[in-house]
């Protein structure tokens, strides 16, 4: 008897768990086919194989290890698929850059890579990624407050507020300290000032969150390059910004420290 209670809890996260697989599986397929990556032809192969293994032998698990086996190959061919990635994303902002304009399957390839970035953001760089994901609906006001003490940890905006500084902080994007990143990607550049409060003092920080035109990052170029060099095209992101599919709004970040 003591058993059921561990067999249903079981039961209860293999079904999550197929249901989180199966829908990542049908996001990789959808983003990688608009993003005309040749992986997504493997990764429809590995679902209808799986499908035809469920129906022909009634089996969720050989079915679900076909499904992991396709995810582990994804992963296996990340090399190859990067600089593919690369390579059309180059392709895109080029064809902006001559004024030409994308197809809807190509905005949602682009659109599908701001998706990848926020959920990869939200393990790394929660306030990045908090920033991301409200780009994704529209706001009348232009605006969205974020109440949270995670940005006092930065060094840079510890300083601005000890020395009461009234202005912007810059962070220099060609020498970020790795504990200034987290900051330096969601605030680039920010206004922060201090207000007194009853009791306590409210520091207040604000910062246009948006993406560039025409502007590329590239990230691992040290002892990666060539092998997991990807670029992060801003510019595509600030195409769909300008066709209405993102939403650029103002970011009002504000903490509480004692008086």
């Amino acid at each position: 008897m003591k058993s059921e209670p561990f067999k249903k809890l079981k039961l209860l996260f293999l079904y999550f768990f197929s249901i989180l697989i199966i829908v990542t599986y049908l996001f990789l397929i959808v983003w990688t086919y608009c993003y005309s990556l040749y992986v997504s032809y493997l990764l429809i192969t590995s679902l209808l194989a799986s499908l035809v293994l469920y129906y022909m032998n009634h089996s969720k698990r050989q079915a679900m290890k076909f499904l992991l086996l396709g995810l582990f190959m994804f992963c296996l061919l990340s090399p190859f698929n990067i600089k593919q990635y690369n390579r059309n994303a180059e392709v895109l902002q080029n064809k902006i850059n001559h004024n030409g304009d994308l197809t809807t399957r190509e905005k949602m390839g682009v659109y599908g890579c701001l998706i990848m970035v926020t959920v990869f953001d939200f393990i790394f760089f929660p306030e990045a990624a908090k920033e991301n994901f409200c780009l994704f609906f529209p706001n009348e006001q232009k605006q969205k407050v974020f109440i949270s003490n995670s940005f006092l940890e930065s060094p840079s905006i510890q300083k601005a507020i000890q020395t009461q500084q009234k202005g912007y902080v810059v962070w220099n994007r060609w020498n970020f300290r790795l504990d200034e990143v987290r900051y330096a990607l969601a605030f680039n550049p920010c206004k922060i000032y201090t207000v007194d409060r009853q009791g306590y003092k409210e520091v207040v920080l604000t910062t246009q969150f948006g993406y560039r035109e025409n502007h590329v990052t590239v990230h691992a170029t040290n002892f990666l390059r060539g092998i997991f060099t990807f670029r992060v095209d801003e510019g595509l992101f600030y195409y769909l910004q300008e066709t209405g599919w993102l939403h650029p709004y103002k970011a009002i970040w504000k903490a509480k420290i004692p008086a």
